[in-house]
């Protein structure tokens, strides 16, 4: 899925969800452009675990939930082709790396491997249900920033002109 150009060995890691703004991966694309950086974009899938890695690295995975019997690649043929046309005009080298666990784990995990300049990841909807997400699992960004030493770029997924507007999202 990466787009071959000579690599420099510097990498930018992004977090990616399936129903997320593509902006949150254009402001990374244009990070690792600014440093001459590949992108890797990480998908962490907390409703599955891992429970035997293949010779070739790929993981063989079930849900956490045995009703849940969703078995299946996090990212439609129609999306990933959304995400090679964002990318493709700018000519960054990139890749996804689909990984199960918390996001927060499979991000630092893949900054480590990788070496990586910096971590990006968007900010989740705002409203009732964000807000709620929120108290349940916590600030991924957070928990970022104060678990590991690189820096954490969070994007705004919907940014609201004024305080008033963005209070108003919760009720």
């Amino acid at each position: 899925m990466a787009d071959e150009k000579t690599g420099t060995g510097r990498t930018i890691v992004v977090g990616i969800l399936p129903d997320q703004p593509l902006w949150v991966l254009q402001v990374a694309a244009d990070y690792a452009l600014a440093f001459d950086a590949e992108l890797i974009c990480v998908a962490a899938d907390a409703t599955r675990y891992a429970y035997q890695e293949l010779p070739d690295g790929s993981l063989l995975t079930a849900p956490i939930d045995p009703d849940l019997s969703s078995v299946g690649p996090l990212f439609s043929e129609e999306r990933l082709g959304e995400i090679r046309a964002l990318l493709a005009p700018s000519g960054v080298r990139w890749s996804i790396r689909e990984l199960v666990g918390l996001a927060t784990e499979a991000l630092m995990d893949v900054a480590d491997e990788e070496n990586a300049l910096m971590i990006v990841l968007g900010t989740r909807p705002g409203g009732l249900r964000g807000a709620l997400r929120n108290v349940f699992t916590g600030s991924v960004a957070l928990r970022l920033a104060h678990r590991q030493y690189r820096p954490v770029v969070v994007v705004p997924t919907a940014p609201a002109e004024t305080d008033a507007a963005l209070l108003a999202g919760l009720g």
